[in-house]
């Protein structure tokens, strides 16, 4: 339930962060209102009227498509021929004495009327009939030549329905211009005009198709984000209210969707995460904290990145969150988180491609960089990594899509904040790494090898004040370090936290057997009872130490587990010695635990106890410190301290061997305590001591 709820909480709040990109503030303003600031565009979007206006005129500049009708032209010349054809036969039924006598009879006047009232539609004038009858043969040929030639000029031009009037008229001004008899004249125009009828038709597909082909060719009018749509004071027209329309930034209805969808997308993002945490890294999904920590470095990169869009998309740091998930949780997880970093930052720019390669080769480069990292100087590096391969891809997407010239401006603007791209990933992670490891109690290499410095106030403490404890912890150490690395642990953690397992003893140094030099041990005049009491403090002490230094859990783990709950065997021995009559509460001498939970601090416990007791060997050969290397481990276990931490048997022989490797080149031969007899059944005695009093 608790996960749930964070689940939700992260999901709220990243659908804020969406929503942001396309919410911006809401404007209340209406047409013919003056504009209250100037209106800027918060996304690229197309500026429709604008557009629609272009196109429009694109449109009127394609004429209109005509198709040609040949055979209105022929029919109208037939008709004329016809006319003429009528008007030679006709002549020719008249008697030559009439023509001779220049005079036609009422009766053959009566004749040709009807003859060309076939092809005439109306009565025909004296004169006319005279001039057709009676005139020169020439004449009739030039007319019928003229009368060709003008109706096939002006069909050849084209005649469309709007200008049959036009055409008409101009034929019968050309006749006027002839030198043609009057009557004859009268008749063509009465006659031939007419004729004219369009032989030009409006192809109306053809027309429209050509128009939506130039509308297409016109590319749109694009406003870009922070581009002012209306300057301020200016008054709203209709096409400003489209404009804002568009750009969403009018207080209408519709805002909840743009919540839905953000949330929806939000939850798909997280639940995509959450699930594949729980199903490969189950030891991350069992922490709350870390859950925590995930959901924050996906929330907190995509809200620096989105601020950073302010200034350019390629300058969005997403990479941080990928390096830092790597740092701090898991490196494979840090892959998918910054897959899915990239495409939310994908939506966040509105599905512009080249920065979202950007991203998602920062994110995938940042995790993989990841794994190297061992100081800070190591994140400068992987920075670098980051810009070089920003700057790669955005070269290799602008050859392949075949952009802009080299010397085009923009471009090295492009590559200009790529490259700072993986700077500003680098500084970030190594300024947010401190205060995530603090607030989270996260180990990192980086702050292992800082712990690991001897100037360190507990370690310059301890050096100081107990020197004999420091080179006894440096030792144990170079024991712990290549036995945890042989049996598969976290080598460097485990060899932090051998550097602070006895940090108590510099409350009371001088009461440990390491730090007294030869001198007087104050235990001999201490009853066993609160002997045992000083010894087992210094667990407690070493744990408080560590809090008051703001050492990390995992550090202070190491500090109250490196005895779990052994029993101080030689003072309690001396407590039944002494009190023979009575019985002596066990539980009074043991420490308070608890017990080892992990591998390295098994190993660390394990570690402890064979270099104190290899102290106190006499003759230590190999062989008797492979003998009681093995005896220390056997105790333990049935002891119960490792039944917490996931040892095999397997893993117990690995670490006998190494520990018999390091002891071995560590100790020679010394020379025997009095009380000590050969077999090491005898050295035992003694081993415990000293191993109680360190």
């Amino acid at each position: 339930m608790r996960r749930t709820a964070w689940l939700l909480l992260f999901v709220l709040l990243l659908t804020l962060v969406f929503a942001s990109t396309v919410l911006p503030q809401r404007l209340d303003v209406s047409v013919g209102e003056p504009a209250p600031e100037n209106i800027k565009a918060p996304t690229e979007f197309v500026d429709r009227p604008t557009t629609e206006r272009r196109r429009e005129e694109a449109m009127a500049e394609v004429s209109e498509v005509y198709e040609q009708d040949p055979e209105v032209s022929r029919e109208a010349l037939a008709e004329m021929e016809s006319l003429f054809a009528t008007i030679r036969a006709a002549r020719q039924m008249i008697d030559e004495e009439e023509v001779e006598a220049d005079a036609i009879s009422p009766e053959s006047r009566r004749l040709l009327a009807r003859r060309l009232r076939n092809v005439i539609d109306f009565e025909l004038q004296e004169d006319q009939v005279d001039t057709l009858i009676l005139g020169p043969e020439e004449v009739i040929d030039d007319a019928e030549d003229l009368t060709d030639n003008l109706l096939s000029f002006i069909f050849a031009q084209g005649v469309k329905p709007d200008n049959v009037d036009n055409f008409r008229e101009q034929f019968r001004e050309n006749l006027g211009r002839s030198e043609l008899p009057q009557p004859l004249i009268d008749l063509l125009k009465d006659t031939g005009a007419p004729l004219i009828e369009p032989n030009m038709f409006l192809d109306e597909a053809e027309t429209e198709a050509r128009r939506e082909e130039a509308a297409e060719a016109v590319d749109p009018e694009i406003i870009l984000p922070g581009q002012v749509i209306v300057p301020d004071g200016q008054i709203i027209t209709p096409d400003d209210m489209i404009r804002l329309r568009d750009a969403g930034v009018l207080a209408e209805n519709g805002v909840w969707r743009i919540y839905l969808g953000a949330f929806f997308f939000s939850l798909i993002l997280l639940a995509i995460l959450a699930a594949y945490t729980y199903r490969l890294h189950p030891d991350v999904f069992a922490s709350e904290s870390q859950l925590v920590l995930l959901g924050m470095l996906v929330l907190g990169t995509l809200f620096i990145s989105r601020l950073a869009l302010i200034v350019s998309p390629y300058l969005a740091p997403v990479g941080v969150g990928a390096l830092l998930i790597a740092v701090l949780l898991n490196g494979n997880l840090a892959v998918l988180a910054g897959l899915l970093l990239a495409l939310s930052m994908a939506v966040i720019m509105g599905g512009d491609l080249p920065p979202f390669l950007v991203a998602f080769a920062s994110t995938t480069v940042a995790a993989i960089a990841a794994t190297r990292i061992k100081d800070r100087n190591d994140f400068m590096r992987a920075g670098f990594m980051v810009s070089l391969v920003n700057v790669a891809i955005l070269f290799a997407y602008h050859e392949y899509v075949g952009g802009a010239s080299f010397m085009d401006p923009t471009l090295w603007r492009d590559v200009m904040w790529s490259a700072g791209n993986g700077l500003l990933t680098a500084v970030l992670a190594i300024g947010s790494l401190p205060f995530l490891e603090g607030l989270f109690g996260m180990m990192t290499p980086i702050k292992l090898v800082e712990l690991a410095s001897p100037t360190q106030p507990l370690l310059r403490r301890l050096l100081e004040e107990a020197p004999g404890t420091y080179h006894h912890s440096i030792l144990v150490a170079n024991m712990v370090e290549p036995a945890v690395e042989a049996i598969g642990g976290d080598s460097l953690l485990a060899r932090v936290g051998a550097y602070y397992h006895d940090v108590g003893k510099i409350r009371r140094p001088y009461l440990f057997i390491e730090n007294q030099f030869g001198g007087e041990n104050p235990h001999d005049k201490l009853s066993p009872n609160l002997s045992a009491l000083i010894i087992i403090s210094h667990v407690r002490d070493g744990v408080e130490l560590a809090r008051e230094e703001d050492l990390p859990e995992a550090i202070i783990d190491f500090i109250a587990t490196h005895h779990g709950n052994m029993l101080c065997s030689y003072f309690y021995s001396r407590s039944r010695e002494q009190n023979e009559s009575e019985d002596v509460d066990p539980s009074t001498f043991r420490y308070p635990g608890p017990r080892p939970r992990t591998k390295e601090g098994a190993v660390l416990m394990l570690a402890d106890a064979a270099e104190a007791s290899a102290r106190a060997l006499s003759r230590p050969s190999p062989d008797r410190l492979r003998a009681l290397v093995r005896s220390i481990i056997h105790e333990r276990l049935e002891d119960g301290q490792l039944d917490k931490c996931d040892l095999t048997f397997s893993d117990l022989d690995r670490i006998a061997d190494v520990f018999s490797q390091v002891l071995g080149g560590a100790f020679h031969r010394r020379l025997e305590y009095p009380e000590i007899i050969q077999g090491l059944k005898e050295d035992q005695g003694v081993v415990n001591r000293d191993s109680d009093q360190r």
